[in-house]
């Protein structure tokens, strides 16, 4: 899990700004959106490479 989370953090958004983050509840790795422009497509860019480095969905 620690792999995903580098993973997203490391990854450009669509502004280059980093409005989101993640929520550990026990085993779930949940992501939520901050707010601003764009916010929606970077949930989506981050949540794919968290899952490419972690090799899990969330």
């Amino acid at each position: 899990m620690s792999q995903g989370l580098e993973c997203a953090l490391l990854v450009p958004t669509a502004i280059n700004q980093q409005k989101f983050y993640f929520e550990l509840d026990g085993d779930e790795v949940k992501l939520k959106k901050g707010k601003g422009f764009y916010t929606g497509l970077d949930l989506g860019i981050v949540r794919y490479h968290f899952e490419i480095g972690a090799k899990r969905k969330i």
